[in-house]
Order: C-alpha cells, then sequence, then structure tokens
C-alpha cells in the first residue's frame, strides 16, 4: 500500500503538519475568523497539508509552488503572531487602582 507514513507523522517539505496545522488555524482566528470554527478549519487545514504531501510525491514537478505556498503560510501567518507578540509587550501594563474604579 502507498501512502504517507502515519507514524512518523505528515511532513510538507520538512515541516511537520502538528505545526503547520495550528499555524493556520490561528491565523485564520486572527483574520476574525469565530473561534467557534476553529475545530472545521484544524480538519481542513490538515487535509490540505496532507493533500500537498501527496501531490509532492505522486507529481515530484508542483514542488516550486507548494514550497511558496508553504513559505507564504510560515512567514506571513508566523509573522503576524510574531508582531502580535511584540505589540502586546510594548502596551505598558495596567496599575492596580488607575482604571477609574474604586478599588477598598
Amino acid at each position: 500500500m502507498i501512502g504517507v507514513d502515519f507514524a512518523n507523522g505528515i511532513v510538507l517539505l520538512g515541516v511537520p503538519a502538528v505545526l503547520l496545522v495550528p499555524l493556520v488555524v490561528e491565523g485564520l482566528k486572527r483574520l476574525g475568523m469565530p473561534a467557534g470554527w476553529a475545530t472545521p478549519a484544524a480538519v481542513l487545514a490538515g487535509a490540505a497539508v496532507a493533500a500537498l504531501a501527496e501531490t509532492l510525491r505522486i507529481w515530484p514537478e508542483t514542488e516550486p509552488v507548494v514550497r511558496v505556498v508553504l513559505a507564504a503560510v510560515v512567514l506571513g501567518f508566523g509573522a503576524s503572531g510574531v508582531y502580535s507578540q511584540a505589540h502586546g509587550l510594548r502596551r505598558p501594563a495596567a496599575t492596580p487602582g488607575t482604571d477609574g474604579k474604586d478599588t477598598i
């Protein structure tokens, strides 16, 4: 039987699907996808990664296109996550008792 070796996981051009799928889902959530759609999005992202891995196995000449798609996802969503983290670190922390509410 020809197929993906699931014991070793699905790998797309050296990047494990177990890293790609959460990256895609988190990126979609940052783009405004409701959190309730995270599970269906994860299933579809997993299917897309598996399909791309199989496409490379069947048609190796598609590697440049798959490499561009993979780079766009990893670099794009990865950079947006890094930006969000850095942006969050620059916000001044709230000082207790300065939020306009009286504390007793």
